[in-house]
């Protein structure tokens, strides 16, 4: 799997004026000012916009903390968890940018770029992870202690927030779908119909202006779902400061619940809405190297003790891929590791929606991939 370094669209990218460009542009970056200077959690979304030209504008702005989990299906994010390390003496940092399935190509290249940006304003000291709406990894989930909740619009689609306290402003009625898949409990945006509604999950219902909360349960919902939806809806009661009346688990019979929601029809079964069954993957291990000009990757033995520190790693762990950068491997290798992975995703038979981490050597028991080879 060779590829010319001059025909992958990369030979600039890594390259000392590019750093140095990148660089010299996050220290020029307002938005990034403070980030990672405390132990805590900072989010950032992409805001592009285009002129009456149809020309890009590109941009990023802090992301309010009160909306800290909320993420729309239109946009790109990108988020830095700055943790310390055991013994209190450093600060450590995992910067993570997350894709909107809905968020377009300018959005993402630039929350990919944007991200690189803040890792070298950090020292290129942090650990990377490429999240995907729908797709994220434990890690990613475990930084929002209300979950993640996926919004309808974006930027680009015009969309705006508005504030549930205002009595001028009329918010529109939303269904929630609130599912556990795996280990996590996620919460989606889904049309406002009782078509939306199964039996294997929990629901939420916002409606009267923001005035009323409903949350319905399946016959199957689990309770970490029935958990997840109760809490949801007094969160977002809570934000609205007495203007709101939550009512939990409801019963069929609420009239008010199928008023809102546009009327009452059969309900499907939980068999009907289940996930796709998640295909099974062999742990596979790749090594890339870059010789005479061109991009090598060979597939090696999935074992710890190959992985050599003059190298960069590709490690497919089925649910997510990990880029391992060797402390001795060459600039090229490790700054572009990130890149070169983009670029060879489909060749690996991995979908776009592929979660990936950025590990340098010596991260190895940070985060999911400590357990990768166990």
């Amino acid at each position: 799997m060779d590829t010319p370094i001059e025909e992958s669209n990369l030979a600039h990218i890594g390259s000392d004026e590019d750093k140095a460009a990148r660089e010299a542009a996050a220290k020029c970056e307002v938005n990034w000012e403070g980030a990672g200077e405390e132990v805590g959690l900072q989010v950032w979304r992409v805001e592009n916009t285009r002129d009456e030209n149809d020309s890009p504008k590109f941009g990023i702005k802090p992301w309010p903390e009160s909306k800290y989990g909320q993420f729309h299906r239109g946009d790109s994010y990108i988020v830095l968890q700055t943790t310390e390390d055991e013994g209190g003496s450093a600060l450590l940092w995992d910067i993570y940018f997350w894709i909107g399935s809905e968020s377009s190509q300018d959005e993402y290249g630039v929350a990919a770029y944007k991200a690189n940006e803040l890792d070298d304003l950090l020292g290129t000291a942090p650990v990377q992870h490429r999240e995907v709406e729908g797709m994220e990894s434990e890690d990613f989930t475990n930084c929002f202690s209300r979950g993640v909740q996926y919004l309808e619009g974006g930027v680009a689609s015009g969309f705006r927030d508005v504030d549930p306290d205002s009595a001028s402003v009329e918010l529109p009625t939303r269904l929630f779908r609130v599912h556990k898949a795996g280990r996590q409990v996620r919460s989606f945006q889904v049309p406002t119909t009782f078509k939306s509604l199964n039996e294997g999950d929990a629901f939420l219902l916002d409606c009267d202006s923001g005035k009323k909360i409903f949350t319905w349960y399946g016959t199957e919902a689990n309770p970490f779902e029935k958990n997840k939806a109760g809490e949801m809806a007094h969160n977002m009661a809570s934000n609205r400061h007495g203007h709101c009346v939550v009512e939990i688990d409801i019963d069929n019979d609420n009239e008010e619940f199928w008023q809102a929601l546009g009327g009452r029809g059969h309900i499907k079964p939980a068999s009907e809405a289940a996930d796709a069954v998640v295909p099974e993957y062999q742990l596979a291990m790749y090594s890339v190297s870059h010789e005479g000009g061109q991009l090598k990757i060979d597939q090696v033995e999935p074992t710890m003790g190959n992985l050599e520190t003059n190298k960069v790693f590709i490690v497919d762990d089925g649910p997510k891929v990990f880029v391992w950068v060797g402390k001795e491997s060459s600039t090229d290798e490790s700054r572009q590791a990130m890149l070169i992975l983009e670029k060879h995703l489909n060749a690996l038979g991995r979908s776009k929606t592929t979660s990936v981490m950025r590990v340098l050597e010596g991260q190895e028991h940070r985060g999911s991939f400590a357990k990768v080879f166990k």
